[in-house]
């Protein structure tokens, strides 16, 4: 997956958790989310902040958001430790994609399809399917 759209995918939770909970982000991680968005947010953030080396930068950048959640600079800073992080770490970028399907966010589905010029299809796990089309045979 695209680092960039990933990151995209993942900025509305993490401004949302820095949002809810102000300036003492950090200190309230811990704490119980109410709000399915802020609850994902809180997971993201938990999982970033696990990656000792990016810590302090991510800790940082949420921080100041959480004290100023419509500063676009602030944003973007945010935006740009994640990509940051996401880039070096390949295996925590599918992570945090996993956890953004898992949390249904649009755009993370498990299965991306595209048809042209088709008369069915099914996607999913353990599905059957028969299609007949036209004439029935001879």
């Amino acid at each position: 997956m695209d680092i960039g759209v990933l990151v995209s995918q993942a900025f509305p939770y993490l401004g949302a958790v820095a949002v809810a909970y102000g300036g003492a982000v950090l200190q309230r991680l811990q704490d119980e989310a109410t709000n399915s968005t802020v609850e994902v947010g809180r997971r993201l953030l938990a999982r970033l902040l696990g990656r000792e080396e990016s810590r302090p930068a991510i800790e940082a950048a949420v921080t100041d958001l959480g004290e100023h959640p419509d500063d676009e600079d602030l944003q973007a800073a945010v935006r740009a430790q994640v990509e940051k992080v996401l880039a070096g770490d390949p295996e925590l970028a599918a992570e945090i994609g996993r956890l953004l399907a898992d949390a249904g966010v649009p755009g993370t589905a498990r299965y991306a399809v595209t048809v042209t010029g088709s008369q069915g299809v099914q996607v999913g796990d353990g599905n059957t399917q028969t299609n007949t089309f036209g004439a029935a045979p001879a």
